[in-house]
Order: C-alpha cells, then structure tokens, then sequence
C-alpha cells in the first residue's frame, strides 16, 4: 500500500492535508454468480485485520488494461472453479471514498459451468450455495458483515426490482 499525502482546498476554500492510497491496482470486481436453481453463491473466507471468517462474494482486483467482464470471469474462475456465459454488469460503487478513487464493479454472472481454474494459494475460501430465502436471513441476523457484499447485494436489489417493493421476502425474487 502507498500512501500520499497532498493539501487539498475544500469547497469552503480552507486548505488541509490529506492522506490517501495510491491505487496499485485500480479497481476490483464482485460477482453475484447464480446458479440455475437461484441460489447466490456466498464464500467463507478468513481475513486478517478483524481476525474473523467473513462471509463475501467472488471477486478481487483487476489487473491493469483487464475489462471488467474479463476480470470477473478470471476472479469466479480462480476462486469457485465456475464460469459464466452471462455476464452483466449492474454498476459499482468506491470502496473507501475518504481515502481512495478505487471502485468495485458489481458483475451478475448466469448460465454457470464448471471449469479447471487457478486457484490463489493465499486464499482459503469455501464456497456456500445460498438460498434468496437464506440469503435474507443471514443479512438480518447480522452474519453478513462484509461491507463490499452487502453493497453489492444492495446495488442488485435496486437494479433489478421495482422501487415499490419494500417486503423482504421478495428482496431478490425476480432477476
């Protein structure tokens, strides 16, 4: 990780120091992969800082000139085996704004196959079929606690559904 610090003048004309990442690779990808009896693929993974197994999507950093279908399937090869003949992206969002111009691109990926793949060896993830049902109850008993996942679940939410749709039970019936 590399930090700048650069002086910044804010909108209200002060000037401040400011301390951001210099961006080694610039953005990344999350896929919302769906297999063909509607389940959502969730993985457990360890991570470090917070010492716990969270739970999150496939996904990781684009290398630099990859377009992000490209990174998308290069990410859900590596780490579930899986490929995809549809792929959609649905949009992104930045992951530390406050400190980093970097976004996650949000990827939906259908018609799955399974596929030989590559497999980071410092990553140890299992991969978890999930239910929209399940899916639901994992976010609201608060065993999702991945921010990047629970945007990216947010950001397909309000794609994909009507804005009048406010029960739970339909949060993602439909796409």
């Amino acid at each position: 990780m590399t930090l700048a610090e650069d002086t910044v003048r804010l909108p209200n004309n002060l000037e401040t120091s400011y301390l951001r990442i210099v961006p080694v690779k610039n953005h990344s990808v999350g896929v919302i992969a769906i297999n063909a009896k509607n389940e959502i693929l969730l993985q457990r993974e360890y991570s470090y800082p917070p010492d716990k197994i969270l739970w999150q999507l496939p996904g990781g950093g684009m290398n630099s000139g990859e377009s992000i279908k490209r990174a998308a399937l290069r990410e859900l090869r590596e780490e579930s085996n899986l490929t995809a003949k549809k792929i959609k992206t649905i949009g992104f969002f930045y992951v530390d704004n406050r400190r980093s111009d970097a976004k996650q691109y949000i990827v939906v990926c259908r018609d799955l196959k399974y596929c030989l793949g590559v497999a980071d060896p410092e990553e140890f993830i299992e991969n978890v079929w999930v239910s929209l049902d399940n899916l639901n109850k994992l976010i609201a008993d608060g065993e999702i606690q991945n921010m990047n996942l629970l945007a990216a679940l947010s950001l397909w939410k309000h794609v994909k559904l009507p804005k009048s749709v406010n029960n739970l039970s339909t949060l993602f019936v439909g796409y």
